[in-house]
């Protein structure tokens, strides 16, 4: 490249295809591109281009120089002669090699030529930034509810004069119901952000009541043994708000469950709801005395007539049950001897 001269009115800009108004940043962008494609080893290079080419970038990006070149170019072309006589193809190889950061670009280059300038591109791209993890706490009513949250995030991106600048992304993030602790939410970043993708892990919080499976809700009801056996009302809290009644009449052992339909997280697939399941824990009496146990024992051996509702001693039991519990002791003596006489009267004569 050593007989290429510089043309006498060499347009700078136009040499970078940039105008006045364009940045620094803009100069270094288009002599990367510029020197990468026109270089004279590289397939279409030429050595007068790659020595325009670097005489421009060598003047646009010196900020006094291009300050007497973008004033007065008449002014600039007196001290043309003495640059031109000074910069020569050795002098646009060594911006090329600093700019790309090696004095010696092919030497150890397997791939040939077209691969230098691959791998140099490749290498001057800049880093993957790590990814910004963070998390995302959900309560159970929060995905009943199908709710938005709303999470600012601090972030980097480029300005206009290309410096970094920090600034806050607000992610309006739709709750979905089916989304589990671990659930992972990726939002990747924008062109001029500066900083990675940013990654939401799900947090549900564990629910005083449910469990999720699924999309039913499943729950445990502690049920002391005398409703297990006599029938409960459950008032039931749900997500949304709502008490919801449930009526167990039936006997309740261990192993029973009662469902309520429609009642669990929504599926928008087939846009139903799962159901409430629930299980029973039922709470044994430590202890009873003896009374306790005689009625116990009478009512889980009460003879087949006592079922009755119009038999005397139904009648009689019934009404002792009702007996209020402040009933002075002598009321209660007095009760109990009329009950035991018309028991005695209702009794069938002894056979002579």
């Amino acid at each position: 490249m050593a007989g290429v001269k510089i043309a006498e009115r060499l347009d700078l800009y136009a040499t970078l295809g940039l105008n006045r108004s364009s940045r620094d940043l803009d100069v270094k962008r288009a002599y990367k591109k510029l020197a990468l494609s026109n270089h004279p080893d590289k397939n279409k290079g030429t050595e007068t281009e790659f020595l325009y080419i670097g005489f421009a970038y060598h003047v646009l990006s010196q900020p006094k120089l291009r300050a007497i070149y973008d004033a007065n170019e008449v002014e600039f072309s007196t001290q043309r002669k003495s640059l031109v006589e000074d910069f020569n193809s050795e002098k646009a190889q060594q911006i090329f090699d600093t700019f790309f950061g090696t004095a010696n670009p092919f030497a150890a280059l397997s791939d040939g030529v077209d691969g230098l300038f691959d791998a140099e591109e490749q290498a001057r791209q800049p880093k993957p930034a790590p990814e910004i993890s963070l998390p995302l706490v959900c309560t159970l009513e929060d995905l009943y509810n199908g709710v938005k949250k709303s999470v600012a995030v601090n972030k980097q991106k480029l300005g206009s004069d290309g410096e970094v600048v920090s600034y806050t992304k607000n992610y309006i993030i739709q709750v979905e119901s089916q989304w589990i602790s671990g659930t992972k939410l990726r939002y990747v970043k924008e062109p001029e952000d500066v900083s990675g993708d940013v990654i939401f892990t799900v947090q549900v919080e564990k629910h005083k009541t449910f469990t999720v499976s699924g999309f039913d809700l499943k729950m445990t009801y502690p049920i002391p043994l005398y409703n297990a056996l006599t029938g409960v009302v459950i008032p039931l809290e749900m997500p949304d708000g709502r008490t919801v009644h449930v009526s167990v009449e039936e006997l309740i052992d261990c192993g029973m469950i009662k469902t309520l339909k429609g009642e669990g997280m929504l599926n928008k697939a087939t846009n139903m709801r799962g159901d409430v399941i629930i299980s029973f824990d039922i709470k044994f009496p430590r202890k009873l005395n003896t009374f306790q146990k005689d009625l116990i024992d009478m009512a889980l051996r009460l003879p087949i007539e006592l079922t009755d509702e119009t038999h005397i001693q139904r009648r009689l039991i019934t009404s002792g049950l009702k007996l209020p519990s402040n009933l002075a002791q002598t009321e209660r003596e007095k009760i109990e001897a009329v009950n035991a006489l018309i028991s005695k009267r209702d009794e069938p004569p002894a056979p002579e």
